[in-house]
């Protein structure tokens, strides 16, 4: 486990050191979230966030026996039949 100290600064700017966003996968631009319980907080960035979920959705999918390709089409064709209604209410 590593340890850092960060400093806050008059408009409550923090500089996260180089090692510390590189440990977590942060990169220039990349947003974290920050859960704060019992004043202790606990930063995740939001990409990992996201891969946990897909990990998650993958996981339910594979139980539930419902392939990959099944689940696409079906999406496919959600979205066709949703913009083929959106289509209907535009005047040509």
């Amino acid at each position: 486990m590593s340890t850092y100290t960060l400093d806050i600064r008059n408009r409550r700017q923090v500089t996260f050191p180089s090692e510390m966003l590189k440990l977590l996968g942060i990169e220039i631009g990349d947003s974290v979230e920050v859960r704060v319980k019992e004043k202790t907080a606990i930063i995740k960035p939001k990409k990992q966030i996201a891969l946990e979920a897909l990990a998650e959705l993958q996981k339910i999918f594979k139980e539930s026996g419902i392939s990959e390709g099944e689940m696409q089409k079906a999406v496919d064709e959600q979205r066709i039949a949703t913009a083929k209604k959106r289509a209907k209410k535009w005047p040509n």
